[in-house]
């Protein structure tokens, strides 16, 4: 009976991955296709949110059949879909910076006198967050904007409603909480690297955890814009 049930969880996973095989294709086609426009943003999360179920009922499939490899080192249609959404991710990201970097400076001179209060570390206030790459078939880690336009256009945000600023455990570290009523809290800790600033943890509500898995950083990067951009 333990073989039966061994046997008939693989062909499940097995016959799984080849009804998914042919929509994870067209996934990664439609999202390579796609230019990264707020026309297309319903059609990009439509993606991402058919990609994650897909995923889920795979994983499920996969533990029950006692596979130890990964979907994303095992399955390469899964691990091709994966990177065009990481690709059209980092596009759209790429399309924020863009904007946000227009507003910054104005932004500074409506808070500059809160700016000041939040005592950041003075060498770190013109350093350039880093936006690291995601995996392998991602873009390059990019300089982004300095600490100094973040936090303004942080300020700026009618969602933010307080930003508190913490110093680290270690030399070179200091921690930004920025509290969002009814979007929930974000944390951030950074690590300053010669002129540039590391994001090596962040949190939601309270939990700071180190960033360590290509999901994590996707996550983290997304947090960094979706703070600094204004509230509709």
């Amino acid at each position: 009976r333990a073989r039966d049930r061994a046997r008939r969880a693989m062909a499940d996973f097995a016959a799984a991955k080849r009804a998914a095989k042919p929509k994870l294709e067209r996934i990664a086609v439609s999202l390579d296709a796609m230019a990264a426009t707020p026309a297309n943003r319903t059609a990009f999360n439509d993606a991402e949110a058919n990609l994650s179920a897909m995923f889920f009922e795979l994983e499920q499939k996969r533990l029950y059949a006692q596979v130890k490899t990964p979907l994303a080192e095992d399955f390469p249609p899964y691990r091709d879909a994966m990177a065009a959404l990481m690709r059209k991710d980092e596009a759209y990201a790429e399309e924020s910076r863009k904007e946000l970097l227009a507003r910054a400076e104005d932004a500074f001179e409506r808070h500059r006198a809160e700016f000041d209060r939040l005592a950041l570390p003075l060498d770190a206030q013109d350093s350039a967050i880093i936006l690291q790459g995601i995996g392998a078939t991602a873009a390059k880690s990019v300089r982004w904007l300095t600490l100094r336009q973040w936090i303004s256009l942080v300020l700026d945000n009618r969602a933010t409603s307080v930003v508190n600023v913490a110093p680290g455990t270690a030399h070179g570290d200091f921690g930004v909480e920025v509290v969002r009523p009814g979007y929930g809290n974000a944390e951030f800790r950074f690590h300053e690297d010669g002129r540039d600033l590391l994001l090596s943890d962040i949190g939601e509500d309270g939990r700071l955890a180190e960033i360590i898995t290509p999901e994590e950083r996707r996550r983290a990067n997304r947090l960094l814009l979706e703070v600094a951009r204004s509230a509709r």
